[in-house]
């Protein structure tokens, strides 16, 4: 299974995701992205700033986070990395909290998959 198909899966999996999204945190890229909605490529690249600046952030507290979730009045916004330190990361936009938990762990399993596929 490809990339997108894997994210195309994970927002059919989590009920309110309207968005997973692959890329790279340390160019700030979005590679591959599943969505529902026609987002512009400048929510992209704030989202992948967000994640970036948060991970940033993160590390300096503690070197073996590899997940933020931010909260927003309209959104909930889940970061996964694969591990601390590691650039590939997935993003998910939902708009249900309770979705939090499984969003989370497909992004590991997609994650995992791809480490493992290298």
């Amino acid at each position: 299974m490809y990339l997108s198909e894997r994210l195309d899966e994970l927002r059919q999996v989590v009920p309110s995701c309207t968005l997973a999204s692959f890329g790279d945190i340390s160019t700030g890229l979005a590679l591959r992205t599943s969505a529902s909605d026609l987002y512009k490529q400048e929510y992209l690249d704030e989202v992948m700033r967000q994640a970036s600046a948060n991970f940033e952030l993160s590390d300096l507290m503690s070197n073996d986070n590899d997940l933020v979730v931010l909260a927003t009045p309209d959104e909930i916004r889940i970061f996964v990395r694969y591990q601390a330190g590691s650039p590939d990361i997935v993003c998910c936009v939902c708009g249900d909290v309770s979705d939090v938990p499984l969003a989370t762990r497909s992004a590991q399993k997609i994650l995992t998959e791809m480490a493992g596929a290298m």
